[in-house]
């Protein structure tokens, strides 16, 4: 708020600025002026609440400087100021509406008292200028401020139920503190890409109407939206029932897919309580269900759905090049898991913490820098959120396996022949391949690398590609259920007898006797 200081005395104007405490009154600016073209000039470049003013002053007085004022900003407060006590000037400034006369000398405290009383009569005007404007906005919006008023009453956890019931009043809405309400979450799953708010109230307005049934319909962005049904009496039809056909109608007749998240029923003092539990409901439909959820759907939910998928197999498939073949398989789980009904944020929360584990560990193993890449490459917030949509964990999936595939192909480049030797077998783990196989894979003389290869490691290439398929044997065995023979093909056996006697020699003990061994 701005203050104008209006007087020909220098003397006046620097004491009334010195005597007034203008950081007790909230005064933002005080603008000296020293007679009327002056104050003229900033009254056309600066805003001004509150004018102090004295009345005589050569040329122009302050009387018509204040019928200049109003009527080029009428909304400024002036307080005048003057040593002459004659009741003409006073009963005139007050038919021009001045708010204060004060005759000088005075205290600056009572001149500090008169700004004071200004300020609240600005901030009442303004209040009542905001009420009207507020009243005449309701009246042409009324759709739009219902959506506000409910918006704002679910999310601001000051808002009493009783300020809604008003807010709803004043827009002729007849609820009671006894009202019945069943409020449901509609949130399209896959959507037109026209708005479709009034096509959706028509749906459900249609379906509601042989049980009496009242309806207000908020959209709270381009894919949620609010039903609150309620009546004075009772329900006569379970919501459930009246949303599954809402589901249906709509993918028919607007060819969107949607969850309809459906509350219990209470009175209006219960609605934020069932709101929270329907925003709860639709953060663990993180795969996107098209179907009617319940509150007594939401209690059932338990931990144990999550089944922990073979991470160290996949992690020891990543470390040795084979990332193409884990992202087709975790995709693959994360699918079956969706097609299963198991997908919740809490089983995504769960596999996003063991794959980030995996993810680094295979990176570790690799030797590649990751320290910073969900700062730099990945942002942090979508690696963080991933666990609240089957999408976003995809797309991390995605990034991790692609950075460790970049990255280790340009580890490769530089790589020993010796190295590129242990990647091909480890990539081909799964095929029945021979020492000559890798060596021409590699470009070298398949003696010479069998030399090489007994020097560097102190062990024959073809004992090394054995040792490598029984330690995968192992890791499946122990890790997996999956049958002796499947795991045989996963490492290249299509003779079941012959792995098993491969895997006795090595191990001592038969893939049955180890898996037994291992379980008990």
């Amino acid at each position: 708020m701005n203050v104008l200081v209006v007087d020909d005395q220098y003397d006046v104007v620097q004491g009334v600025i010195a005597g007034v405490n203008w950081q007790e009154l909230h005064i933002d600016n005080v603008y000296p002026t020293y007679g009327p073209d002056e104050a003229r000039a900033i009254l056309h470049t600066n805003q001004v609440h509150i004018m102090l003013c004295d009345i005589e002053m050569p040329l122009e007085n302050g009387l018509e400087l204040f019928k200049w004022v109003k009527t080029q900003y009428p909304a400024i407060e002036c307080i005048f100021l003057s040593s002459y006590s004659e009741f003409e000037y006073a009963q005139e400034a007050i038919q021009l509406g001045c708010f204060d006369y004060i005759l000088q000398p005075a205290r600056y405290e009572n001149i500090q008292a008169s700004i004071e009383r200004a300020i609240h009569k600005i901030h009442a005007d303004t209040h009542m200028q905001q009420i009207y404007e507020y009243g005449a906005y309701w009246r042409q919006n009324e759709e739009f401020l219902l959506e506000n008023c409910i918006r704002s009453f679910m999310l601001d956890p000051g808002k009493q139920p009783q300020q809604l019931l008003r807010d709803l009043s004043n827009i002729h809405i007849s609820v009671s503190p006894h009202t019945q309400f069943c409020s449901v979450l509609i949130q399209l799953t896959s959507a037109n890409k026209e708005p479709v708010k009034y096509e959706l109230r028509h749906v459900l307005t249609k379906l509601i109407e042989p049980f009496e049934l009242n309806l207000l319909f908020v959209q709270l962005d381009r894919v949620n939206y609010l039903a609150l049904l309620y009546t004075e009496g009772v329900f006569d039809v379970h919501i459930t029932d009246l949303m599954k056909p809402f589901i249906t109608a709509i993918q028919n007749e607007l060819g969107c897919s949607a969850a309809c998240y459906v509350s219990d029923i209470g009175q209006p003092d219960k609605l934020k309580l069932h709101y929270k539990s329907l925003i709860h409901m639709r953060q663990q439909n993180v795969a996107l269900y098209s179907k009617v959820f319940t509150m007594q759907q939401l209690n059932q939910i338990k931990e144990n759905f999550y089944s922990i998928p073979d991470m160290q197999n996949w992690s020891i498939l990543i470390s040795h090049g084979s990332s193409k073949t884990v992202r087709d398989q975790i995709h693959s789980y994360l699918l079956q898991q969706k097609q299963l009904g198991n997908m919740s944020a809490e089983f995504l929360a769960r596999f996003h913490q063991d794959f980030i584990q995996l993810f680094l560990t295979a990176a570790n193993h690799m030797k590649l820098e990751v320290n910073n890449i969900f700062f730099e490459q990945y942002p942090y917030a979508d690696y963080i959120q991933a666990y609240t949509s089957l999408d976003k964990m995809i797309d991390l999936v995605n990034f991790t396996l692609d950075y460790i595939e970049v990255h280790a192909t340009e580890a490769s480049k530089i790589q020993s022949p010796i190295e590129k030797a242990i990647d091909y077998i480890n990539q081909n783990i799964e095929k029945n391949f021979s020492r000559a196989e890798v060596a021409e894979a590699i470009y070298l003389n398949p003696e010479y690398l069998s030399r090489l290869f007994k020097k560097e490691k102190g062990i024959s290439l073809n004992d090394f590609i054995v040792t490598r398929k029984m330690e995968i044997s192992k890791s499946l065995l122990t890790s997996t259920h999956i049958p002796v023979h499947i795991i045989a093909s996963k490492v290249g056996y299509s003779n079941f007898s012959y792995f098993s006697q491969v895997f006795k020699k090595h191990c001592g003990l038969t893939p049955i006797e180890y898996r037994q061994q291992q379980e008990s």
